[in-house]
C-alpha cells in the first residue's frame, strides 16, 4: 500500500504524460514526432478514414477509437428510423454491411464549411468501385454512398442546397427521383 501511495505521488509530482497508441500499442505520430491528431487528407481535399461503426440509416463512424475519430453524416439526405420505415431501415443496414463494412478506407468530401476538429462532420461518402466479377477494386473508379442510398430509395434528400457541386446535385435529385418513380425503398408500400 505504502509503495503504490509512493508511486501514485511520483506520477503526480512529475507530471505522467499519456500517449496516444494504435491497436498494436505502438505510438501514432506524425512523422515528426508528435502525436497524430489530424485527420488524413487525398490530393482531392477528402478525409481518408477506416469505417469502424455503422449507424443506419446515415451515419458512418471512421477511425473509431484512435485521436482521428469522426462522426461522418451523409450530406444532403436522411433517413427514416427503424420505427417509421422497418422493411427500408434493415434494408439500409444490410446495404451498409455488404458494401461498407469491410472497407479498408472510405473517402470524405467535407461539406464547405466543415470543421475537420469537429466530432460529427457533414460530407458526401465515397469508397473503391469493384469489379462485379473479381471483387477487385476498379482504378480510379469510387461509388457515391450518398447516391447509391437514394438511388435505392434507402434515404431522401434532406436539403439538395447543402450539396455545393451543382453536378453532383442534380445527378443526386435523378437518382431520388428514379427511386420514387421504381417505387423503391421509402417509397414502395411497405417502407
Amino acid at each position: 500500500m505504502r509503495i503504490g501511495l509512493i508511486l501514485l505521488l511520483l506520477c503526480t509530482l512529475a507530471g505522467c504524460v499519456t500517449q496516444n497508441v494504435d491497436n498494436e500499442g505502438n505510438p501514432i505520430e506524425n512523422g515528426t514526432g508528435a502525436l497524430e491528431k489530424d485527420l488524413v487528407l487525398d490530393k482531392d481535399g477528402r478525409i481518408v478514414g477506416r469505417p469502424t461503426l455503422l449507424i443506419a440509416p446515415h451515419t458512418i463512424i471512421i477511425n473509431g477509437g484512435t485521436p482521428t475519430e469522426r462522426e461522418i453524416k451523409l450530406l444532403g439526405v436522411e433517413g427514416l428510423p427503424e420505427s417509421d420505415a422497418p422493411t427500408t431501415f434493415a434494408k439500409t443496414q444490410e446495404w451498409m454491411r455488404k458494401f461498407l463494412a469491410e472497407e479498408e478506407e472510405i473517402f470524405i468530401k467535407p461539406a464547405l464549411n466543415a470543421d475537420l476538429e469537429d466530432d460529427v462532420i457533414f460530407g458526401i461518402v465515397y469508397l473503391y468501385a469493384r469489379d462485379e466479377k473479381t471483387g477487385g477494386i476498379k482504378d480510379n473508379a469510387y461509388v457515391i454512398v450518398n447516391m447509391a442510398l437514394l438511388s435505392q430509395g434507402l434515404v431522401k434528400i434532406r436539403e439538395a442546397r447543402e450539396i455545393e457541386d451543382e453536378w453532383l446535385r442534380e445527378r443526386m435529385i435523378a437518382a431520388e427521383k428514379y427511386a420514387k418513380d421504381e417505387k423503391l425503398g421509402l417509397w414502395s408500400n411497405n417502407p
